[in-house]
């Protein structure tokens, strides 16, 4: 085996298949690996709740594990108005592909709930047929196709529902969005934990029209009960509310003070103050205060806008308590961050005595226009000018093995022409060759053999047959076991001749292969072309695999 694989090492590697090989490893990792090794190196923070004091009756001593996806904004036609049908056609199948594998990568952690912090689709506010938004709809639960049953909530984003008045916006976007998605506003109980989620968009409306008004949160709640100011309201005047800690879940942000710094995590800027066509970046500081002292929230996340944002509200009327904000990132590549991500949530269902008994941790997905740009078109670049520089080589090598021919060409021909005179003279006759490396000695028969003469010289070859046996024990080995299976001993035998078979068409043969004779005879722009088509078509070909894969 050993004296195979020298032999293939000793070989000119072809550039070809080493690029097929280069581009093949790469489309492997950077379309499937790296989404499960970004997934790998973001775990559970459970370890971070162990200081926790257990009540000795519980019989729960394992977290529960909650994963907050913000922004998926799956896209339609209407995401990119102008942009090309086909183009946006193409954009759409890059981006699902891309949170396809997020998402699978994802569902390795195993989560106990699922929970969308709104805007799961780009255009769901518009108008729109019913068997329009159905399709629409069916394509984000396919992209986040749940392997197990579990919980799953979502809250409403502007671009399920829509924010403030538009011709453009569906009448009964609210009833569309409850058939499919669920209540506008939900307190779930989760682990001995109160999830408050309210459907922001309806609050920054209600609360125009009570500023517009003069009414007090009070008067409104009472006089508009069902809206999302009610549901705040009751809820933090609830009885029990108190008794277990509160996590907020607000698509907007709450208010805070121009310019304030976001963290270490965030990519750029900062949340900035703003209103525009169906959007407002943060609640009013009049509700973001009503909010917070209704509640009193021991936690806040928030989403809407694509970054990370960590954020501390001081706690209206509690002596200085502050509660953290954390407006997570988006879980798609189209929504202006490089880094994609999510964010973990542990819950330790303790006994509530002033300590936090939850912790959460973000995590960051693949950097798809990176690799798109960092990777495979300098990649791109890096093929097309290795294939030019190997054929420009080749070429210039068969240019210099022709001026020699044609240097040395009247005393080839010459000595050709005498050879070919002495076999037309039927002098010698040449028996079959027992190889392709091998050439059987030519035997004299115009003349008898003389006794004189080595008796050797005029012996009979071996067999043709005999001699291939021969030259095949003489350039192969094999390696045996022996083993025990089903209750029978087994054998198995490796040749080193199928691994020669396999690893061979990675190098060139030295001229024995015809496709290689060709491939070198070829001129300088048909052989770059037909390297080019070599090297592209098992990475094409790979890539629509592995799409196909991942839309299954």
């Amino acid at each position: 085996m050993s004296s195979v694989l020298s032999s293939l090492i000793r070989l000119r590697p072809r550039p070809t298949n080493l690029l097929r090989l280069l581009w093949c490893l790469l489309l492997v990792w950077y379309e499937i690996g790296t989404f499960y090794h970004h997934v790998s190196q973001c775990t559970w923070p459970d370890s971070r709740l162990d200081s926790l004091d257990v009540p000795e009756a519980s019989n729960v001593t394992e977290p529960t594990h909650v994963l907050l996806v913000a922004d998926p904004q799956i896209l339609d036609q209407r995401s990119y108005p102008g942009r090309d049908p086909a183009l946006m056609w193409l954009t759409q199948r890059i981006v699902d592909m891309n949170m396809r594998r997020s998402w699978r990568a994802t569902q390795t952690l195993h989560p106990d709930v699922v929970v969308f912090l709104g805007d799961m689709m780009d255009g769901g506010r518009f108008a729109m047929s019913d068997p329009e938004y159905e399709s629409y709809y069916n394509r984000f639960k396919d992209i986040f196709f749940m392997k197990k049953d579990i919980p799953v909530f979502y809250i409403p984003g502007n671009h399920d529902i829509g924010l403030g008045n538009s011709g453009a916006f569906s009448s009964n976007a609210y009833d569309r969005y409850q058939k499919h998605f669920g209540p506008l506003n939900q307190n779930v109980e989760i682990a001995n934990h109160s999830f408050v989620m309210v459907n922001a968009p309806g609050l920054v409306d209600e609360d125009n029209d009570r500023a517009m008004k003069g009414v007090s949160y009070a008067r409104w709640a009472a006089a508009m009960p069902g809206g999302p100011i009610e549901f705040v309201y009751s809820t933090g005047g609830h009885a029990g509310h108190s008794e277990t800690p509160t996590i907020l879940l607000t698509h907007i942000p709450l208010a805070r003070p121009e310019g304030s710094d976001c963290g270490p995590l965030r990519e750029k800027w900062t949340i900035h103050q703003g209103v525009g066509f169906g959007y407002q970046n943060t609640l009013s500081d009049e509700a973001s205060e009503f909010v917070l002292q209704a509640l009193k929230p021991s936690a806040i996340f928030s989403g809407d806008d694509h970054d990370y944002c960590g954020y501390w509200h001081t706690l209206p009327g509690s002596n200085g308590r502050t509660v953290k904000e954390v407006s997570v990132k988006s879980f798609s590549m189209a929504m202006g961050v490089k880094v994609p991500g999510f964010q973990l949530l542990s819950l330790f269902p303790a006994s509530y005595s002033g300590k936090e008994s939850f912790q959460d941790i973000p995590c960051f997905l693949p950097n798809q226009n990176r690799i798109y740009l960092s990777i495979y078109v300098p990649l791109v670049f890096f093929s097309l000018l290795s294939l030019l520089v190997s054929n420009f080589h080749r070429v210039k090598a068969l240019d210099n093995s022709q001026t020699y021919w044609n240097s040395s060409g009247t005393d080839a021909m010459e000595s050709w022409a005498e050879g070919r005179a002495y076999l037309d003279a039927g002098a010698w006759r040449a028996t079959t060759p027992t190889s392709i490396d091998e050439q059987v000695p030519l035997r004299k028969v115009s003349e008898a053999p003389n006794e004189d003469e080595d008796d050797e010289a005029y012996s009979l070859p071996v067999p043709g047959s005999s001699a291939r046996r021969a030259f095949a024990r003489s350039r192969t080995c094999s390696k045996s076991w022996s083993f025990i299976l089903w209750g029978r001993r087994r054998h198995m035998t490796l040749d080193s001749s199928c691994l020669s078979s396999v690893l061979s068409p990675f190098f060139y043969q030295d001229g024995r292969n015809p496709m290689d004779y060709r491939r070198s005879r070829a001129g300088f722009f048909r052989g770059v072309f037909r390297d080019v088509f070599d090297v592209a078509w098992p990475a094409l070909v790979l890539f629509v695999l592995l799409a196909w894969w991942t839309f299954l």
